[in-house]
Parts: structure tokens; C-alpha cells; sequence
């Protein structure tokens, strides 16, 4: 399996260098969503980070597989939440896992879908491997909504944090991921933009029988 290279340099400290980039305020308004999802059963995480959302996610689920491309993500999230029993961290990659067919009650990607070079093969990944009305649960930071000066600002701090961005980056939007969601076999509960001065789109879904 080939090496991620551009996010595992900041896997030791993550977290710390999102919440710069987004904002205290709205990034708390990111992790109470997350944190707000109920009864989640058998969650499959993909882009799990440093394991920010996976331990939130934790006390709601029977079980997570929080998953990265990167391995020095992977190291980061298995020292940090080794003292969780329903957490399990694996290498894998979001366009073809080694997971079986309807094998999960619910997908997540949470700073993730806004970074990856092809969105509708993730989505039709966390299709196929989740079960007949399964969850699906979306938050991905992006430009829309947001104020001509707090767009700048945020810029500036992205760069001044990640330096350039990924040749994958891209401005998603309620409607876009809507539209993704509906083809690639999900109906579509909620989609809405959280946060302030900073904005995630949020969306929730179920796969399709």
C-alpha cells in the first residue's frame, strides 16, 4: 500500500492546528454535532486524523474502526485512545477497504470528503460496506457562507498552518454534497451549514436498499 505524505507531518499535534485554523468557538460547534449522535452501533470511521472524532464518537458506538491512510496518523490515534476498548485503528484507504459487504450500522468521514481526489468512490465504498439503511454522517470544513474577511483570514491561517493546500482540495457545498450523496445510493435526511465566522457542511443519510 502506497505512503500518505501530505497530512501525516502534523499528526503529533492535529487537532491543535485545526482548531487555529477554524476557530475555538466553531470548532466547538463541530464536536458537539459529532458528539450528538446517538445509538451509532458499529461505526467504520474513514480519514480518522489523530482520533479527535473517534473518541468522541466513542461512548455512542459499540464498536469504531477508525481508519487513515497515513501511518503516522494511525500511530498517533492508537497511542491516544489506547485506553478505549471499543476503538479499533487500522490503515486503511477510503476508495477500496478490506471490509465486507453491508458490515456496518454507520460510516463516518469528518474532515475528510473536502480533501480526497474522488468523493463518489469514497461514497460508494461507505455504500457498499454499510447495511441496508445504514448511517452515514458527513462534516467537511469549507468556504461557503463565509464572510469575504473571515474567508481571508482563514486563508491566511491555513497557510501559515499546512502551507499549501493538496491538489485534491475543493470547495464543497450543501447542495454538491446533497447531490453525492443521492448518487451514489443514499437518501438524504439533513444537510446544513454549521458554525459562525468558520463553516462545515453537515450532512446525515442512509444507504439505500
Amino acid at each position: 500500500m502506497e505512503k500518505e505524505i501530505y497530512w501525516s507531518r502534523f499528526a503529533a499535534d492535529f487537532e491543535e492546528r485545526n482548531t487555529y485554523v477554524v476557530g475555538s468557538g466553531d470548532m466547538d460547534r463541530v464536536n458537539q454535532a459529532v458528539a450528538s449522535q446517538k445509538n451509532l452501533g458499529d461505526v467504520l470511521e474513514f480519514g480518522c486524523g489523530n482520533g479527535t472524532y473517534s473518541k468522541l464518537m466513542a461512548p455512542q458506538a459499540d464498536h469504531i474502526r477508525a481508519t487513515d491512510f497515513s501511518d503516522e496518523m494511525v500511530t498517533e490515534t492508537r497511542k491516544r485512545l489506547k485506553n478505549l476498548e471499543n476503538v479499533t485503528v487500522e490503515k486503511q484507504n477510503c476508495f477500496e477497504t478490506t471490509y465486507e459487504e453491508n458490515q456496518f450500522d454507520t460510516v463516518v468521514m469528518i474532515n475528510l470528503l473536502h480533501i480526497i481526489p474522488n468523493t463518489r468512490l469514497a461514497l460508494k465504498e461507505a455504500k457498499r460496506v454499510l447495511k441496508p439503511g445504514g448511517r452515514m454522517i458527513i462534516l467537511s470544513f469549507t468556504t461557503k457562507g463565509m464572510g469575504f474577511w473571515d474567508k481571508l483570514f482563514m486563508l491566511y491561517r491555513y497557510l501559515k498552518t499546512y502551507g499549501k493546500p493538496p491538489e485534491s482540495a475543493q470547495h464543497l457545498s450543501p447542495k454538491s454534497v446533497r447531490d453525492l450523496l443521492l448518487r451514489t445510493g443514499f437518501t438524504v435526511d439533513q444537510v446544513s451549514l454549521l458554525g459562525t465566522r468558520s463553516k462545515a457542511v453537515w450532512a446525515l443519510g442512509k444507504a439505500s436498499d
